[in-house]
């Protein structure tokens, strides 16, 4: 099952978000999300297929995860 792409409600966090990259991380596939009203002018978030947070405060995309 696929993800949405855009408007996407994340528990605990205000606002909607957008896919801006996506990759497989401890074979598992994860999004990196942008929000939609401030963009790149705070912090993404890395989530999984079911919308769990697995790292906020994202500021270097994926590598963030390492």
């Amino acid at each position: 099952m696929e993800m949405e792409k855009e408007n996407i409600r994340i528990e605990g966090y205000i606002g909607t978000w957008h896919v801006i990259d996506e990759t497989f991380w401890h074979s598992r596939k994860v999004y990196l999300l942008e929000h939609d009203t401030y963009g790149d002018e705070t912090a993404c978030l890395i989530v999984n297929e079911d919308k769990q947070v697995i790292l906020d405060d994202v500021r270097n995309g994926f590598s963030d995860l390492e």
